[in-house]
Formats: structure tokens, sequence, C-alpha cells
């Protein structure tokens, strides 16, 4: 009887440590602690943020420094002005053609805005530097393949 005893109980003693091993060798709950977030986007290890490239789908597209109606500096900024420039934070319309925002990177010689262009039934991409020269009310629109351009400083126009 006495063996009839022991063994169910040596059965019940080795279960039991059977399951102890078997909680010590699961991994044990990992801790779930929140990574800080820094104001600049960053993971909170101090590393410097990765450089970061403005297209089209941020909020601030074009700085509003530059959105507005601008026209040659001697044009009439009447909507039929040939060289007449309507800009917003996502597009840029000229005379015949709309450049819809793909990035903007602002830079020590001004915010360059890179547009996929559309117009007179043909798609191109074009880049323009942007810069106020002396006042707000003088814009210089630098198409960067053709820096020189004799037209690219514009006078801001009545809304």
């Amino acid at each position: 009887m006495r063996a009839k005893l022991a063994l169910p109980v040596m059965v019940l003693a080795l279960a039991a440590c059977g399951s102890q091993d078997d909680t010590a060798e699961a991994p044990p709950e990992a801790d779930r602690t929140a990574i800080p977030v820094e104001p600049d986007g960053g993971i909170g290890d101090g590393a410097e943020p990765l450089a970061q490239v403005r297209d089209a789908a941020q909020v601030d597209g074009i700085p509003a420094r530059f959105r507005g109606v601008w026209d040659y500096v001697d044009g009439s900024c009447d909507p039929a002005s040939d060289l007449r420039v309507e800009i917003s934070a996502d597009r840029v319309i000229f005379y015949e053609s709309v450049g819809e925002v793909e990035n903007v990177t602002d830079g020590p010689d001004g915010t360059e805005v890179e547009l996929a262009m559309e117009g007179e039934g043909q798609t191109w991409d074009s880049r323009f530097r942007l810069s106020l020269q002396g006042n707000p009310e003088r814009l210089v629109m630098q198409n960067i393949e053709y820096p020189a351009d004799p037209t690219n400083i514009r006078k801001r126009c009545a809304s």
C-alpha cells in the first residue's frame, strides 16, 4: 500500500519540478518601456538626426515668404502676363505650365524647389532657387539650369 501511495506522490513531485524547469527556460517577459522621442523626431539616443528631405507630403511645402503672385519687374501683374507666376505651398503656376512641388530644401543661398512640370502636352522636371532680394517685395526665382536668365527677378503683385 505504501508503494501505491508513494508512486503518485513521486509523479506529482516530478511534475512540479518539470513545470518549474519549464518556466525557468521560458524567456522572461521583456520590459516594455517606450523609447523617448526627441523634439526633432529622434529616438532619444542623443545621436544627430538624419538629414531630412522635404517632399510634397510635408505640410510646409514652399515657405510662406515666397507664396503669392509675382511678375517680372516691368510686368503688369495681369493674369495674361507671360512672366507672371503664382506660388502656393504645393504648386507653382506659370503662364502655360504648372509645377507640382516634389521637394523643398532650405540652403544658404535660398530655398531650392524641385517641380514636376506639365504644360502644352509635355512633362518635365525643373529646379528653382528662390530667395528674396533686399526686401519681401522682390523675388529672385532662378532656374538652376539657366541661372543667368535676366527675367528671374520678380515683383510681388497685389492679391
